[in-house]
């Protein structure tokens, strides 16, 4: 008889974090599609969005709940938070970064992503570096 092993999903702080990341950023992806129906640029509560911003949400999102059914959630939040973190950063020291009205050259973004992109990419490192799951 062969014995098959079982991995079981603990339910340490980093799993949470990437199950709330990967919810929240897949209904705000989908969301934003309403506010831009035809692909151009919309603002939904105060956050410059279009479709590629909507894209990279609903792709980190997914990611996210990828990451959630591995064992690497912790690993996730670095390399996400990280991300998020200097993106915030960027955005909000070097405006230059700009290039036809879009961040990067890529998406709309407005100081309240900016600032939001601080916040999480901040929480979600502090995280994935800080807290332990034993």
């Amino acid at each position: 008889m062969r014995h098959q092993t079982i991995q079981r999903l603990y339910w340490t702080s980093n799993r949470f974090v990437t199950l709330i990341i990967g919810i929240a950023f897949i209904l705000i992806g989908a969301i934003g599609f309403f506010y831009t129906p035809d692909r151009a640029m919309g603002n939904m509560m105060g956050f410059d969005i279009d479709f590629v911003h909507n894209c990279v949400h609903l792709l980190t999102g997914i990611v996210a709940l990828a990451v959630f059914f591995t064992g690497w959630p912790r690993l996730f939040n670095r390399i996400f938070g990280f991300i998020y973190l200097l993106m915030g950063l960027a955005g909000i020291i070097y405006p230059g970064l700009y290039v036809h009205d879009l961040f990067l050259g890529a998406i709309h973004a407005n100081a309240a992503d900016h600032i939001l992109h601080v916040v999480v990419g901040a929480i979600v490192t502090f995280m994935g570096y800080f807290v332990y799951d034993y």
